[in-house]
Parts: structure tokens; C-alpha cells; sequence
């Protein structure tokens, strides 16, 4: 509890005092600038999971390893024994010993989710704009972008939010809301956070495996 009150007051922190990005354009050729040279990350990860239903948030620890153009592996097997590896087109969630692996097809949330982590980590947020509506924010250290679907995605997600470092335009944070069921609530969400990032190190081919 204490590590998620930390984790939400940084990021409240970081989304103060937001202003309209002027020049979208200018920020799209910095953002390429910067994250074409990347071609590999690992950070440490934490997902925070806000559940109205729950007294209290998950909080979840692991490791985030990504290779381009298209592998991710979020492994969260010392704290909660899970592991979601995305290579290409398929993906294994390993939650407790069970495995199963399908196309990323067939899960719509991590569907989208892993299309704007894909589109962030490689720079190229214009490829989010027809499928999204798409807001720009910024202040003194970070970018916000406000990721809306338009598709039939938004029964599932009201908005992603993006917060972007301003020092390398790297991901620092993003943040899945839910459709708001109830008036009276706070809309449950899903907050991903990556701290200690490395660039271009040398991940294992092997991270990647999808092996039921």
C-alpha cells in the first residue's frame, strides 16, 4: 500500500501544472529523433492495480524487457509467479504454473495495450492517430499523451495515458482506465511504471521464448 501511495504521488506529481503542446509536430520528430537509436530496454517494473471492488491496490513488482520491433516480456514471477511474453503475433501468459499461448488477437486490452507500448518504444505515436483521438500535454519535465480509442477497444479503455521523460522522451509511466461504472467511484485502472531503464543492452533471444 505504501509503495503504491508513492508510486500515484509521483505521478501526480509529474502531471502537474499541464499545458497544451503547440507544435505536435516538432515534438513527433523529437520523440523519432531520440527512439530510433533504441533497440533494446530493461527496466525495473512495477503495475499498480486500482480495483474500486478492493480495500486496497495490487502492487506488483518485476522486471520489463523489450527487443524491436515487437517482443515484450513482462515478468512478475517473484512477486505474484506471473510472466506475459508478446513475440510477433503470440502471446503466453503464465499465471501460477498455468501457461496457454494464443494470437494478441484474442485479448483486446492487451491488444491495444501493446500497440501504444509498441508505438511509444519505437517512437512512432503518429501510427496510434487513426484509431485513437490523441491529446498532447507537457510541463516543465515530463509529456502527456492522452490516448483515446475510437474503436470498438472503448468499451473496454476510457483513455491510456502516456507520461514521457522530457530528458530522452523515454516511457516513464503508463496508465489504463477503465470505463467508469460508477458515478460515485473512482474509475478502476491499471498503471504501469518503469524506473532504472537501460538502453541497448543485450537481452537474451531467449526472453522472449513462447513455450506452453
Amino acid at each position: 500500500m505504501v509503495v503504491s501511495m508513492l508510486a500515484s504521488g509521483f505521478v501526480g506529481m509529474a502531471q502537474e501544472n499541464m499545458t497544451a503542446v503547440e507544435n505536435v509536430n516538432a515534438l513527433f520528430s523529437n520523440v523519432n529523433a531520440k527512439v530510433e537509436k533504441v533497440t533494446s530496454i530493461e527496466s525495473d517494473l512495477t503495475m499498480t492495480k486500482h480495483k474500486n471492488l478492493l480495500k486496497r491496490d495490487m502492487v506488483s513488482k518485476g522486471k520489463f524487457y523489450y527487443s524491436k520491433p515487437d517482443k515484450v516480456c513482462m515478468d512478475f514471477e517473484k512477486t505474484r509467479d506471473s510472466k506475459y511474453i508478446i513475440n510477433g503475433e503470440k502471446m503466453l501468459m503464465s499465471v501460477t504454473g498455468a501457461k496457454s499461448v494464443r494470437n494478441i488477437s484474442s485479448n483486446p486490452m492487451m491488444q491495444e495495450m501493446y500497440k501504444v507500448v509498441s508505438s511509444s518504444m519505437t517512437g512512432n505515436l503518429q501510427a496510434l492517430q487513426g484509431d485513437y483521438e490523441m491529446e498532447y500535454l507537457q510541463n516543465a519535465t515530463h509529456y502527456m499523451v492522452k490516448i483515446t480509442p475510437k474503436n470498438a477497444v472503448k468499451k473496454l479503455i476510457e483513455r491510456i495515458e502516456l507520461m514521457l521523460l522530457k530528458s530522452d522522451y523515454s516511457v516513464e509511466s503508463m496508465k489504463i482506465v477503465e470505463p467508469l461504472k460508477n458515478k460515485k467511484q473512482d474509475a478502476d485502472f491499471t498503471q504501469y511504471s518503469f524506473e532504472n531503464k537501460k538502453l541497448n543492452v543485450n537481452i537474451p533471444a531467449s526472453m522472449f521464448d513462447i513455450k506452453e
